[in-house]
């Protein structure tokens, strides 16, 4: 599937039918929003962009004109860049440089939110650039071919000629552990990763998606854009999932069914909305991190609906697997999810765990590291074949995640490899001790997350393991750490008491995962190191 051509062709099909969305009261249907984004194509073509400019940025939040110019942009076969705008001037500019980005399109609603300054690009202001100076004739031109026939436009736009391989985004890591690197994704990488999402999940006409999740997220980009604009779906956005309140009216509004959210934004949703704001959404789907068994049972308990656990990365469009909800089930003997599992391969993805040191494939439960194999799988990180090189290895892509797959083929995130510290020949998981000490501090799904384990140089053992928190609950370090000896935990797992430290905030990235490399410059920046 071309996306951009598959887009002409559901627009046609729900030409009066409510298609998007947002918290701003705009409402378009299927021919709005492909009139929308024909007469920007347009406007871009005419009056912005020089021929021969490639990479485009695109700094605004989930709404509908999110939505129209990424589609815009494909009309007129240039590449999207949604630059994430949770990062600092620098890294911004880093991304920017990379793609060789020469305009941002942005609000100024928007931007005047942002504490970006000296943008190495020059910005086009949706509301002074680009509303007041659309043309009559880009008005026109975009009219005829919104309803003009679909074999039509791909003729008149050079539709027809987009190979499959074609980039169609790039989308910046989100340096969680290093510098940001500029994944290209293909038209057939989301094509078919759309594809393999939906049979998978089985999501159709009449869903409703809630969008939430940024599109410079892989998950924001693919589904909340690409999934509505080339599927049945339909959609409504707000601009910030740190607003819970906001988004549990507009889901019962419009009686959304289907929410895709990191464990975070989860947890929000349990402390801030009411059970009848969500009693609607049948599909909550988790990802960007590991989703607790507690925090699947109070969403349930509040809202009705048990979340499925799937997983994903940038580098792989992003869907690699999930589980799937039980109420869809077409076969009676099918096992459909697996709680504490990241589910099933999506189809056409191929997943194996090989042994960390030899590369051999391994058997049933058996722990190695994750490798991914399909359609989905990147064309490489932008200007940096070297380090495609490092995790592309004759097709299969190395996810960088310790994982085993049971006898029923569910996969299982054990953890990840730059959260494990190797003190005194072991390895020791960072997320383990997360874990006991919210057991030990009595730490509730429904609470935002307070500790974060990470680890610093240590001469004498190779790495010491240090703890950040905001709050313990009334626990001294000591207490906790008495009771970790009393539960039997392994001495190398047990923390120091001057190895825990209170900070005023626990790093966050803007899609609500940990800031591994945040928190390791933190403890750095807080501890001698020996």
């Amino acid at each position: 599937m071309i996306p951009v051509r598959q887009f002409l062709r559901i627009c046609h099909q729900q030409a009066g039918i409510l298609k998007i969305a947002d918290s701003s009261g705009k409402e378009l249907t299927g021919r709005q929003v492909l009139m929308g984004a024909l007469v920007f194509r347009h406007f871009f073509h005419r009056a912005i962009f020089s021929k021969d400019e490639k990479y485009v940025g695109i700094l605004l939040p989930p709404n509908v004109y999110t939505t129209i110019v990424n589609a815009a942009l494909a009309l007129d076969k240039r590449v999207a860049v949604n630059l994430n705008y949770t990062v600092s001037n620098e890294i911004m500019n880093q991304s920017i440089e990379t793609a060789g980005v020469k305009h941002i399109i942005t609000s100024r609603k928007f931007l005047d939110k942002l504490p970006y300054h000296d943008l190495n690009a020059e910005l086009v202001i949706l509301e002074e650039d680009v509303a007041p100076k659309i043309s009559l004739g880009d008005k026109i031109k975009g009219a005829i071919e919104a309803y003009s026939p679909c074999w039509f436009v791909d003729w008149l736009l050079g539709l027809n000629d987009i190979s499959p391989d074609d980039v169609l985004t790039v989308i910046f890591t989100s340096g969680s552990t290093g510098v940001p690197k500029g994944v290209m994704l293909t038209h057939d990488n989301i094509g078919s990763n759309i594809d393999s999402f939906m049979n998978l999940e089985r999501i159709d006409w009449p869903d409703i998606l809630m969008g939430v999740m940024p599109t410079f997220h892989a998950f924001g980009y693919t589904i909340n854009i690409w999934v509505i604009l080339t599927k049945r779906v339909r959609a409504v956005y707000h601009h910030s999932p740190l607003e819970p309140k906001i988004i549990g009216k507009l889901t019962k509004k419009y009686q959304c069914t289907a929410m895709i959210a990191t464990p975070t934004f989860f947890r929000l949703f349990i402390r801030k909305c009411e059970p009848d704001d969500l009693k609607s959404i049948e599909i909550p789907v988790a990802g960007g991190e590991h989703m607790p068994i507690e925090v699947m049972d109070a969403f349930e308990a509040k809202f009705g609906a048990r979340p499925l656990e799937g997983f994903g990365a940038t580098e792989c469009s992003p869907v690699v697997c999930a589980n799937i909800l039980e109420r869809r089930r077409v076969h009676k003997d099918e096992i459909l999810r697996k709680d504490g599992s990241i589910g099933l391969p999506v189809p056409g993805v191929l997943v194996e765990i090989r042994d960390i040191d030899t590369g051999e494939v391994l058997g049933a439960n058996q722990v190695g590291m994750m490798w991914v194999r399909g359609r989905n799988v990147m064309k490489g990180y932008l200007n940096m074949p070297e380090k495609t090189a490092e995790v592309i290895k004759d097709g299969w892509y190395c996810t960088g995640d310790l994982a085993k797959i049971d006898e029923d083929g569910f996969i299982y995130i054990t953890g990840r490899l730059s959260r494990f510290s190797k003190i005194g020949g072991e390895m020791v998981p960072h997320e383990g001790i997360e874990k006991i000490i919210g057991d030990i501090i009595g730490l509730t799904p429904d609470e935002p997350l307070t500790v974060i384990v990470t680890a610093v140089p240590s001469v004498r053992k190779g790495e010491r393991i240090i703890v950040l928190y905001t709050d313990l609950k009334g626990k001294k370090p000591e207490e906790i750490v008495s009771g970790m000896r009393e539960n039997n935990i392994s001495p190398i797992w047990i923390p120091t008491v001057d190895s825990f430290i209170q900070v005023e905030n626990i790093p966050l990235l803007g899609t609500g995962k940990l800031d591994i490399k945040g928190a390791k410059n933190l403890a750095l920046s807080l501890v001698d190191v020996e």
